[in-house]
């Protein structure tokens, strides 16, 4: 463990030093900025490239791959998707993939009654397979005072309305946190959190990871691998295999419930981010209404990329996605 722990620290330091991610671009809970304004028209004061915030992603990734292996888990980071204030059409929210994961056209999703996510999910035996999700109460509080209470309110409201898609089956239900600090990412760089996976999908809360940029929040998923480290898709339906994801979300933006300002309302990016969770990708296009510098997305839905003010209610193209991929659960 000693001598993976030093490999991880020898890789971050290279990353640093090649300028890849500057020395701020990962930044730990002790340098809090305070709270910025999440105001859809501002901008902030640390503008970086959308190529930046890609080099910080890409670093979170290898760095943790690295140490996954030397630890010999059979599961690797995959891909991190992330969400961002709408500012503009470059700066909205992307994906950002492993560099090793091949064929980045294929998804990943969960398998049914995956024995191998025994330890975190639902049963692996019966007529259903719940998606088990868990909410960080560590770092459940934001850095501008949203208490926990009412964050994890949020969180579980934004679950429910998932759960409650009339087009599927699919049991959501909450799993207990153990009173960890959650976030596989988060514990690899030192930031907080811990190695423990408590569920498929694991909100990580506010106090781990600052991102660099515009991102508001982001969901890292992990995917099953074999002995030699290649992605499994052990039930050959074309999609790899999901092992959990997490989320985190920027302890650094003014966070609000049910906001009539520019703050960030904490249930539409949770709602957001746990479409990501449950295997959504962004949708539609960002725009710029020339006459008064106003951005929108065509058609707005809560898989859009740029968060562009409160929406707590699911889009027709939010059910169709979520339908397309769990209608048939568990017998996908």
């Amino acid at each position: 463990m000693k001598s993976s722990k030093i490999l991880l620290i020898l890789l971050t330091v290279t990353f640093f030093m090649s300028g890849c991610v500057k020395e701020d671009d990962i930044r730990s809970r002790d340098r809090d900025r305070g709270p910025r304004s999440g105001g859809i028209e501002s901008s902030t004061p640390d503008f970086v490239s959308a190529d930046d915030i890609d080099a910080q992603m890409s670093s979170f990734l290898d760095a943790t791959n690295t140490q996954l292996a030397s630890e010999g888990k059979d599961y690797r980071a995959v891909m991190v998707e992330y969400q961002t204030i709408a500012q503009g059409s470059e700066e909205a929210g992307r994906t950002v993939f492993f560099s090793n994961v091949g064929n980045k056209q294929l998804g990943f999703d969960f398998v049914p009654f995956d024995a191998r996510r025994g330890g975190w999910s639902g049963p692996v035996t019966g007529s259903d397979d719940d998606i088990i999700y868990s909410v960080d109460q560590v770092d459940a509080t934001s850095n501008n005072g949203v208490p926990g209470a009412q964050t994890t309110a949020a969180i579980d409201q934004a679950m429910s309305t998932w759960d409650a898609a009339n087009c599927s089956d699919l049991p959501i239900a909450k799993g207990s946190d153990f009173g960890l600090d959650l976030g596989v990412v988060a514990d690899i760089f030192g930031l907080g959190g811990s190695p423990f996976i408590t569920a498929d999908l694991m909100h990580a809360g506010w106090g781990d990871i600052n991102f660099v940029g515009n991102v508001i929040a982001a969901t890292f998923t992990f995917g099953f691998t074999d002995i030699n480290g290649n992605f499994t898709d052990i039930d050959n339906n074309g999609q790899l295999d999901c092992a959990f994801r997490e989320i985190y979300y920027d302890p650094n933006w003014a966070w609000a419930i049910n906001p009539n300002n520019n703050d960030i309302d904490i249930e539409t990016v949770a709602l957001h981010e746990a479409g990501h969770g449950l295997s959504q990708g962004h949708f539609g296009k960002l725009h710029r209404t020339d006459s008064n510098g106003k951005f929108h997305f065509s058609p707005r839905a809560v898989m859009n990329a740029g968060y562009t003010g409160v929406q707590q209610g699911l889009a027709g193209t939010d059910n169709s996605g979520h339908c397309s991929l769990w209608g048939n659960w568990p017998q996908n």
